[in-house]
């Protein structure tokens, strides 16, 4: 079974056109899909790929192939309709993840950096609180009012930019 959080990874990558509607729609029916990691056969199946979309669905006894996001939809529902709630469509993703710029990198681990500074010294806080030590509190205190204010530094740095 394929849960929604990874139908919303499959959103984070570089979708073909019209496979958000289709992404939309298995997320509704996320309980009757299976990831596959090769492309079967005489099975249901979807095949998502950077260019495109291609469903062998099983329609009145026959297998019908459909490459039109449209059509692909409209295949899927027509499946989904008429089909048992153990019937099963399988999904088949060879999609690229989106590039991230190592600028962006860099800035995610600075984020990432910070928070984790801060968490830090929240810690420190409780803790000074809980041992009732006023001087690692005061301490705690100054560096967290520090943090925020090259916070606040960055962010009005960053929106000059804007």
């Amino acid at each position: 079974m394929m849960t929604k959080d990874d139908l919303l990874i499959l959103k984070t990558k570089l979708l073909p056109a019209g496979a958000d509607s289709v992404i939309d729609f298995l997320a509704s029916r996320h309980g009757q899909l299976e990831a596959t990691n090769i492309v079967l056969e005489n099975v249901p199946l979807l095949i998502i790929g950077r260019h495109g979309m291609i469903a062998r669905i099983p329609i009145n006894g026959r297998i019908k192939k459909v490459s039109q996001p449209d059509e692909v939809l409209q295949t899927l529902q027509l499946f989904f309709a008429n089909s048992m709630s153990s019937d099963k469509l399988y999904v088949f993703v060879n999609l690229p993840d989106l590039p991230i710029p190592p600028e962006v990198k860099e800035v995610l681990s600075e984020v990432e950096a910070r928070a984790l500074r801060r968490e830090r010294i929240r810690m420190q806080i409780d803790q000074a609180l809980d041992t009732r030590d006023r001087a690692l509190f005061d301490m705690a205190i100054r560096e967290l009012e520090e943090l925020q204010r090259g916070d606040d530094k960055s962010v009005w740095n960053a929106r000059r930019f804007l």
